[in-house]
């Protein structure tokens, strides 16, 4: 068995690079959001340094997987490692190895790219679905045709690799082995395909984040205190400070913690407690949003 490695010096640095500076424009877009007074663009500052930071961890989870890339070759299989991913191409499965040149009509909308680094599913009408991991630009992948997809790789060394594998191909298998793919269960989790996670569970979520826009786009014209109660007549109860009114905010979130946590815990064993859990969920965030109209509406 024999391992092959990427060049990914280049693609580790720029990996790095990006991430940091996405990491620097979360710290900065906070720093606004806290700096400035409360409005609308207090919520854009919030919710842009949260897309920021989920592409850090994006781009922080490919780099790391380039740094932990390469490609085995034995007498059975090509085993492709990428990070927490593995693909094994059986040398059986194999009919055709040839350069990216006699690829026409690639799209690579799906595919994650920087100088040192390509990671992703592409699409070539000849050949299917694409399946890259590489490091180099596709002048110097290799691409390795299966009877329904591609892959696309760059060992450092593409000759000896290719005198590699025809020597192995010609040798013949040990022992038959399936072409397949290893990855982090947590991408198999079938909550991903469940329409009641997406459906009760990601209205409330939406819901509460249209509250916290609401709440600070209309926070500005609030007068300084501001009614939170009154009597079955309409008379005041409680009158609060105008800031009061993020409490609504809190609330809403207390509830997403407790009903969409509990119903996480009990997703897999109890589907109807937890279908009951984000429906009371979903009416919860409603009635906070009736209570910010009401207290909102009264304060106008």
């Amino acid at each position: 068995m024999t391992e092959w490695r990427l060049e990914g010096r280049l693609g580790q640095a720029l990996g790095i690079i990006f991430t940091a500076a996405l990491i620097l424009a979360v710290i900065a877009m906070l720093g606004l959001a806290l700096v400035n007074p409360i409005s609308i663009l207090t919520f854009v500052l919030g919710l842009g340094a949260l897309a920021a930071l989920v592409g850090a961890g994006f781009l922080a989870y490919w780099t790391w997987g380039l740094s932990h890339a390469g490609y085995t070759l034995d007498r059975n299989a090509i085993v492709i490692q990428w990070g927490a991913y593995e693909r094994q191409v059986p040398l059986a499965a194999i009919q055709g190895v040839f350069p990216a040149s006699e690829v026409t009509g690639m799209r690579l909308r799906r595919v994650l790219r920087w100088p040192g680094l390509w990671v992703g599913v592409g699409y070539a009408p000849e050949l299917g679905p694409i399946y890259f991991y590489a490091s180099a630009p596709p002048e110097r992948m290799l691409f390795i045709q299966t009877a329904d997809r591609a892959y696309a790789i760059s060992p450092v060394d593409r000759e000896s690799f290719l005198t590699a594998l025809s020597e192995r191909r010609e040798m013949g298998p040990t022992q038959e082995v399936q072409e397949s793919e290893q990855h982090p269960a947590f991408f198999d989790w079938p909550a991903w395909r469940d329409s009641m996670i997406w459906g009760l569970l990601g209205s409330s979520v939406l819901l509460w984040v249209l509250l916290l826009a609401l709440l600070t786009w209309r926070f500005p014209a609030l007068p300084p205190q501001i009614v939170l109660q009154t009597d079955a007549q309409g008379a005041p109860l409680l009158i609060a400070e105008a800031n009061r009114i993020f409490y609504l905010a809190l609330l809403g979130a207390i509830f997403l913690v407790l009903n969409g946590g509990v119903g996480v815990i009990f997703y897999h064993r109890e589907r109807m407690l937890t279908r009951i859990l984000w429906l009371g969920l979903l009416l919860l965030e409603v009635s906070v949003w009736i209570a910010a109209l009401s207290i909102l509406f009264g304060a106008s």
